[in-house]
């Protein structure tokens, strides 16, 4: 009887293995889709936590840009130095942006209504853009070159 077995297990060897292996692949598909829903409740339950939200809502909120853009009408009575120090530009800063303007325009003559645009990199006080209005129809074109540490000037 056990020769009659081990003969029938020899002649049907490649059924017998197909036969385990449908089995061991069906266990351990189950048991990957297990650990996957686990993981799929274990982040749903994450999401939606109210702390969760909460935390995350206030740190979206409270976020500041690096960048400030600023449009500055110019009023009676101000000098180019109080406006840009109103904004807490440092005067090295200042003296720059004048260096630059010297040959272009007088910024002693600042007329009302004129309009200052410049862009503030609020991490260090330093401006990225400085456009300066010298008539209807012209304008100067302030950028920083970063490598050199000076403006580079355009006339739009």
């Amino acid at each position: 009887m056990l020769k009659n077995l081990k003969n029938k297990l020899k002649k049907n060897f490649e059924i017998i293995g197909l036969i385990v292996l449908i089995v061991f692949t069906a266990i351990s598909t189950s048991y990957f889709n297990y650990n996957k829903n686990q993981n799929i409740n274990i982040q749903n339950n994450f999401v939606d936590n109210i702390y969760f939200k909460k935390t995350l809502n206030h740190l979206v909120e409270n976020l500041d840009p690096k960048y400030k853009k600023i449009k500055h009408k110019i009023k009676t009575g101000e000098t180019f130095d109080k406006i840009l120090e109103n904004y807490e530009v440092e005067k090295k800063e200042i003296l720059k942006i004048k260096n630059s303007l010297k040959k272009k325009a007088n910024l002693n003559k600042l007329n009302t209504k004129q309009i200052i645009l410049f862009t503030i990199d609020k991490t260090n006080n330093k401006i990225e853009e400085f456009t300066y209005q010298i008539s209807n129809t012209q304008k100067i074109y302030l950028k920083r070159n970063v490598k050199k540490d000076k403006f580079d000037n355009q006339i739009l």
